[in-house]
């Protein structure tokens, strides 16, 4: 059942994940939050959300994400008790350090926290991929560390994949 769940949410995440454009469009920018629907899977969505001209658009962005969605029906996918510790953008690499309780994630929640991330920041045009760590420390258990729009995707299509080998 739980693996039947997953094959849905991340088939969800690959049909909003083929949504994310790199530029601005409309109002604002895409913001990924959890979206619980009716038969209780899990899915990322986007809340649009507005930055200040003042601001640097990595660090709005971040802090939209981190703050949580406006929206009633959206939940947070990064726990409230996660703050952002600084970051830096070198030749298409974010590289995001956030507080220790990010380090607290495991498993579905982890990924879709990630995946929240990366289709987020990645919209930016000077962003290519996202590093996140935690307390300056890269997570041990992730099979690589450098997060791109490709790799959700990828990753969605081959968990799909085995799902349905099954």
């Amino acid at each position: 059942m739980k693996r039947i769940l997953t094959a849905l949410l991340l088939a969800v995440l690959v049909l909003t994940s083929g949504c994310v454009a790199r530029t601005l469009e409309g109002d604002g920018y895409p913001v990924y939050f959890l979206d619980q629907t009716e038969d209780g899977t899990q899915a990322l969505k986007a809340e649009r959300r507005g930055l200040d001209p003042e601001t640097d658009p990595v660090e709005g962005l971040l802090q939209a994400i981190l703050s949580g969605p406006e929206s009633e029906t959206l939940t947070r996918v990064i726990p409230a008790s996660v703050s952002l510790r600084g970051w830096t953008l070198q030749n298409g690499l974010l590289t995001v350090d956030l507080s220790g309780s990010y380090g607290t994630l495991s498993g579905i929640d982890l990924t879709l926290a990630d995946y929240s991330m990366v289709l987020t920041l990645t919209q930016l045009e000077e962003v290519e991929a996202v590093m996140i760590t935690v307390e300056g420390q890269v997570l041990p258990y992730r099979d690589h560390q450098r997060l791109t729009p490709e790799d959700v995707r990828s990753s969605i299509l081959q968990d799909e994949t085995l799902s349905n080998a099954k």
